[in-house]
């Protein structure tokens, strides 16, 4: 039996590696009185749920020859990086690298979308006031945009050294240098303009 237990011990550090800090395995005993007959092939594990890398997890065990199977339980308690603001953070504000760090926390308080890199993190904006000391999702950030869909922008137009200015209605959000359709609403004629500063754009 302690060749199973060994088996599943192993797969389990090989799935949490670099994914789980300071990870703990507990793996269900098997029964004093199970008895199975030694395998003549080597054993095959099959994991039920290849993905997760914590809490309750299922393997099955199994030997071609003789043919037997057993499904064996455990369970993986651990810790997982995290983003956290370090102070409170303005709606609209640019997050900066002093505004959030990456901790570790016991994965039961992780929810989904929650940030694990400081650095998809940095750089966005956030859509929110964002408290000091909050776990950073992924909907509470968007990109640092200059430029709203259906919102009004000024268009530049340069004809040798004079520049031309328009109003038209962005067709797409845009952060800085990002080329976005809009339309000028002069003509009604959709160009294709580079964003440089709020609500400008230039047609190169």
């Amino acid at each position: 039996m302690q060749v199973l237990y060994d088996m599943v011990l192993k797969h389990l550090k090989q799935k949490t590696d670099q994914k789980i800090h300071n990870p703990t395995y507990d793996i269900r005993k098997f029964s004093d009185r199970l008895r199975l007959p030694r395998c003549q092939e080597p054993l095959e594990l099959e994991d039920k749920a290849p993905q997760k890398t914590f809490g309750r997890m299922t393997f099955k065990l199994q030997c071609p020859d003789p043919e037997w199977k057993i499904f064996v339980t455990a369970t993986v308690e651990g810790d997982l990086p995290v983003v956290i603001s370090t102070k409170g953070i303005l709606k609209q504000a640019v997050i900066q690298p002093g505004d959030v760090k990456q901790v570790f926390m016991p994965y039961q308080k992780v929810r989904r979308g929650a940030l694990i890199n400081v650095d998809r993190a940095v750089g966005m904006r956030a859509k929110r006031a964002i408290p000091p000391n909050t776990i950073l999702k992924v909907r509470q950030l968007q990109p640092p945009y200059m430029v709203f869909e259906d919102n009004n922008v000024t268009i530049i137009t340069r004809v040798g050294n004079i520049k031309v200015k328009s109003l038209g209605i962005a067709l797409k959000n845009g952060v800085k240098n990002q080329q976005i359709p809009v339309r000028n609403l002069s003509s009604q004629k959709i160009v294709k303009g580079i964003v440089i500063a709020p609500n400008t754009v230039v047609i190169p």
